[in-house]
């Protein structure tokens, strides 16, 4: 199905504040410019700005344009801006977390997820093979793997909870995969995969776990590297 063009320009915009282009105050670009950088017509940019602003992401200055806003605790756990709840510099203690709840999730989604969405797990595999050139699609195709055995252990809160780390999660992946490249986590995966389809629960479990334990070394080498070179 193609994207709604008012979906990319939301996308857009959650994208610079995730990444901390646009902080709270700043003026985002006018709509006509937002029309011409994505190619869409200003309807579509209306659109999303409205959506974003009923969520009190922006607001409207009546002529003077329109602001990212100060955001507050009560919009914290809205699925469609997690990076409120978190920290961008402390990617390794949200890989903590999940190395918590994700091996418990995969313990879960061996006991419970039906022969369909083994398929689905398979299927989102071989295109994070098919993609691995591609971080773009290949940082998307990692974290739907990870969403549908979330969405296999079959629990409501594992799943919020995933969603509200998703797109934090999302932008930090993409930097990681500049540094590091897909050949590890293809192989992960991989493991991963086959240890659910063969319904072992303790394996899978054990997968996951080395898996974010091998990506938050990850991390530290590459933070320890940089700081290293900071010095020289």
């Amino acid at each position: 199905m193609k994207e709604r063009a008012s979906d990319i320009v939301f996308k857009t915009i959650r994208e610079n504040i995730i990444s901390g282009k646009w902080v709270s105050g700043t003026r985002i670009m006018s709509e006509t410019q937002l029309a011409a950088k994505l190619n869409v017509s200003r309807i579509s940019v209306r659109e999303a700005i409205e959506k974003l602003a009923a969520l009190n992401i922006l607001y409207k200055k009546q002529g003077g344009g329109t602001y990212v806003n100060e955001l507050q605790p009560s919009i914290y756990f809205n699925s469609l801006i997690p990076m409120l709840t978190l920290d961008r510099d402390n990617y390794a203690e949200i890989l903590e977390f999940r190395l918590i709840f994700e091996t418990q999730s995969t313990e879960l989604c061996v006991e419970r997820c039906n022969d369909e969405e083994i398929v689905q797990m398979e299927e989102c595999y071989n295109r994070m093979v098919e993609f691995k050139e591609d971080g773009e699609r290949f940082t998307d195709e990692d974290l739907e793997f990870h969403m549908l055995i979330i969405n296999g252990a079959n629990n409501s809160l594992l799943k919020k909870v995933s969603e509200v780390l998703m797109e934090i999660l999302r932008y930090h992946q993409k930097k990681l995969y500049k540094e590091l490249g897909p050949g590890g986590g293809i192989k992960e995966h991989r493991l991963i995969l086959e240890a659910i389809k063969n319904r072992d629960k303790e394996l899978a479990t054990i997968y996951m776990r080395r898996h974010i334990e091998r990506t938050i070394k990850d991390i530290q080498d590459i933070e320890y590297n940089s700081g290293i070179d900071e010095k020289s």
